[in-house]
């Protein structure tokens, strides 16, 4: 039998010469192996074999993992068997992306259904180049774009987690009614959307839901605590007895009264990108004012030049409110939703978006830290760039509850884009 790598004869092709087909043989037929993995949990589980050294060379988790000296090399493994790592946590189709990935930079069976659990294997394992690889995975090929969200946090990647927020708020009526959504632990989805919402949460109008909806919607949610509960419970009983002064033993917590919005949208063209993104100067642009909700909005466009190179500088894309004219606490209810509007002839919309809800004042500061670096904005497959007009368009829509005004300062609330 003719192994790998020997002289073929004339009437025989070339492949399974390459140093890769080569690694590729060696990894199917375990040869020279000195370790084995049982890989997975349960009933899933999978003895996988590999050679040590190859595995060293890949990752220092591997080569911590056996750096023994030689007297404990002898003393423990002097007999032929090879020892067993168990692996529980991570699923066997992952582990052999990994290990092909090792060999032979193999990523033939990366997809979307494994790319999560071969994202989490190359992050225990510390292998950057699989990581990377992992997120480059398109986001609508995903199997469960909520597990990817969860592995997003949990590895603070934080423009994929953005990514991912991004695709279920465009997908949301699809994804909210899939098995996959279905799927989420529901006490790690609870307290994931407490804590998200923050103390946004006691703005949200529980006493306006229907008294079927809060009890059949909100309450099997568990984000809400018991005392909670049974605050918005005592409204639907008795709305006009529900304040602190009334001696209630849970006062009223969150608000019952109702609200109007305005909508509106402010847009602005950035001419001359390349020049914008030249400039070493402080460089910005800023549109007209408009006015929704009594208010005087703007968009500015901001420039920061913290790189040597032009490539790496960022676009903040930001809005301000001008609160000069009003009184003494001052306060706005805002969602926002920032637009760079792609500017490919296929019908696309929207090129990148992102969405915010805050309510202005004058007692706090706003400070997204969401930029965008002028090559990802002028790469030409992102099609945001008009490279003909070296123009692109910025967009911001607006909804704006009335403001409620007393303080004569004025201050900016910024959003920025990634």
């Amino acid at each position: 039998m003719k192994r790998i790598g020997e002289q073929s004869s004339d009437d025989e092709t070339d492949e399974g010469h390459s140093v890769v087909d080569r690694m590729k043989h060696l990894l199917s037929t375990g040869e020279d192996a000195d370790v084995y993995f049982l890989v997975g949990g349960g009933d899933a589980k999978e003895l996988l074999q590999a050679p040590k050294l190859i595995l060293k060379l890949a990752s220092e988790v591997f080569e911590a993992m056996f750096r023994f000296d030689a007297k404990n090399e002898k003393a423990e493994f002097a007999s032929s068997n090879c020892p067993v790592v168990e692996v529980p946590d991570v699923e066997a189709a992952a582990f052999k992306v990994m290990l092909s990935f090792i060999y032979a930079d193999d990523l033939s069976e990366l997809n979307g259904d494994n790319a999560m659990a071969v994202l989490y294997a190359a992050k225990k394992y510390i292998i950057p180049g699989l990581v990377r690889r992992s997120l480059k995975i398109p986001i609508s090929k995903l199997r469960n774009v909520f597990l990817a969200l969860a592995q997003a946090r949990l590895f603070d990647f934080e423009d994929y987690c953005n990514d991912c927020l991004s695709f279920i708020a465009k997908n949301a009526e699809t994804l909210l009614k899939s098995e996959e959504f279905l799927q989420i632990d529901q006490k790690i989805l609870s307290e994931n959307r407490r804590q998200m919402l923050g103390p946004a949460l006691f703005k949200i109008r529980f006493p306006l839901f229907s008294k079927e909806d809060f009890l059949e919607k909100i309450v099997p949610s568990g984000i809400l605590t018991t005392d909670e509960v049974t605050n918005v419970e005592q409204y639907h009983t008795n709305p006009n007895f529900c304040g602190i002064s009334d001696g209630l033993l849970y006062p009223q917590q969150f608000p019952s009264h109702g609200r109007v919005w305005t909508f509106g949208k402010i847009a602005m063209d950035i001419e001359k990108v390349s020049e914008f993104a030249g400039t070493r100067l402080a460089n910005y642009r800023k549109s007209e004012a408009v006015h929704i909700g009594g208010v005087a909005w703007k968009m500015v466009a901001q420039m920061n030049t913290i790189y040597e190179d032009i490539a790496d500088n960022e676009m903040c894309f930001y809005l301000q409110c001008d609160a000069s004219k009003k009184g003494r606490n001052w306060s706005c209810e805002c969602s926002a939703t920032f637009r760079i509007v792609s500017q490919k002839c296929d019908g696309t919309e929207n090129g990148i978006e992102k969405h915010f809800s805050n309510i202005f004042d004058t007692s706090e500061e706003y400070d997204f830290n969401y930029c965008i670096t002028f090559a990802k904005l002028m790469d030409e497959n992102n099609g945001l760039w008009d490279k003909s007009e070296d123009k692109v368009t910025l967009a911001i829509d607006l909804m704006v509850k009335e403001a409620k005004t007393e303080k004569p300062e004025a201050f900016e609330g910024f959003f920025v884009l990634m």
